[in-house]
């Protein structure tokens, strides 16, 4: 009979978030569409941290952006 394997851990988020800047909406981006990229970003930094996965330094930042 076979055995299940072991659940293996993903990296940890990454701990150094604070240092991270909030980024800037581009003017080509217009600011209904950048308060859902904020909402998203948000829901990946909280899907990563459930996961065990490093989100990316960007995403973070976008995350941290105050939407207009």
């Amino acid at each position: 009979m076979a055995m299940a394997h072991p659940v293996t851990h993903r990296r940890h988020a990454q701990s150094n978030a604070d240092s991270i800047a909030p980024s800037r909406r581009p003017a080509s981006v217009s600011p209904q569409d950048r308060k859902v990229q904020i909402a998203a970003a948000k829901a990946r930094i909280t899907l990563d941290k459930l996961t065990g996965d490093v989100t990316p330094d960007w995403i973070i930042a976008l995350s941290k952006e105050k939407p207009e």
